[in-house]
């Protein structure tokens, strides 16, 4: 494995992400793909610039993503996270787009949160209830925290995102936490709280929850309205979930052979945000499908050289960059 510090010049990048109708599809395919709710709003607004052909994406999370693209349900899949078993024979991880995972929360007067590893791993663990806990005061003197119980949001469907929430929490609070799609397992106890589908279900949840959590990517959050509390790293500071700040983190982290984008959490990394991912497409390199298959390799070229650089930073996604952009187009150049 190698360094990947080349990954990120995304932050400086930023452009409008406004979606731009895609022209006539006159001769182009149509494809499709599902997966991964982290990476949506990537999706739809590349897929809506698209011009050369078709492309249909739906947010349904990484292990049904996976799933459907196994099955050949799809012509592509998304996923923030890798097969565990059943994968298909004859196909890529493309690293796509990375991003930070925010601890997204809703308290009525408290505009700025900070928190720890080991007091997120105690919220969502059930171990602190309440808002007012004397290691959550302690954190922040000087915030309004109410005298009320903390409503805890999770994910009800195999996610990606839970998958690395579930790792980090593993490396850096320790516990009984595992990286792992199904939210149970990646706990490592029965869940307390509230579930939701997808990244836009728990965010929805939150919106209209009080005194509720959750984890989630940052775009759906930001769109919502909703804060994001300030995370402890490993230099002890206090960091938003910024693209600037994953950026610094992902810089850090070690790229394999494969593609995958492998992270140790417990690096510390000055001004780096900590709680971050990569999003995969999948995509076939033996497909009886020629023509789609061919698509999806001009899509996902797109996504690499054209809409990840001018669009990734405003959406508060990163861009693949420098060696990770170098094997993701060595990726889809097996795609067939």
């Amino acid at each position: 494995m190698r360094k990947i510090s080349g990954i990120i010049a995304a932050a400086a990048l930023v452009a409008s992400i406004a979606l731009v109708a895609p022209a006539a599809n006159a001769a182009g395919e149509t494809i499709t793909g599902s997966g991964s709710s982290f990476m949506n709003s990537f999706q739809q607004t590349c897929s809506a610039a698209y011009t050369a052909d078709k492309v249909t994406y739906t947010s349904t999370g990484s292990s049904t993503g996976k799933t459907q693209f196994a099955a050949g349900t799809t012509q592509f899949g998304g996923s923030d996270s890798l097969y565990s078993s059943d994968a298909p024979a004859n196909f890529v991880y493309v690293p796509l787009v990375g991003g930070p995972v925010g601890i997204v929360y809703n308290v009525k007067g408290v505009k700025s949160l900070k928190l720890t590893p080991k007091v997120i791993s105690d919220i969502f663990q059930g171990t602190i209830t309440n808002w007012n806990d004397a290691k959550i005061k302690t954190l922040n003197p000087t915030a309004k925290l109410p005298s009320a119980a903390i409503q805890v949001v999770y994910r009800s469907d195999g996610s990606g995102t839970t998958n690395n929430f579930g790792n980090y929490m593993k490396q850096v609070a320790k516990g009984t936490w595992k990286a792992a799609d199904a939210w149970a397992d990646a706990l490592g106890k029965t869940p307390v709280g509230t579930s939701a589908r997808t990244n836009q279900g728990v965010i929805a949840t939150v919106g209209t929850l009080a005194n509720s959590i959750t984890y989630a990517d940052t775009a759906d959050a930001k769109a919502a309205g909703l804060p994001f509390a300030s995370v402890q790293n490993g230099f002890g500071e206090y960091l938003q979930p910024t693209v600037a700040n994953a950026a610094r983190f992902m810089a850090k982290q070690n790229l394999s052979s494969a593609g995958e984008v492998v992270f140790d959490y417990t690096v510390k990394v000055k001004g780096g945000y900590p709680i971050t991912l990569v999003a995969y497409g999948l995509a076939p390199t033996k497909s009886p499908f020629t023509a789609k298959a061919a698509a999806v390799k001009d899509y996902f070229t797109y996504l690499i050289e054209t809409c990840g650089p001018q669009k990734a930073a405003a959406g508060n996604y990163v861009a693949m960059t420098g060696a990770v952009q170098k094997k993701a187009l060595e990726l889809i150049a097996r795609i067939k």
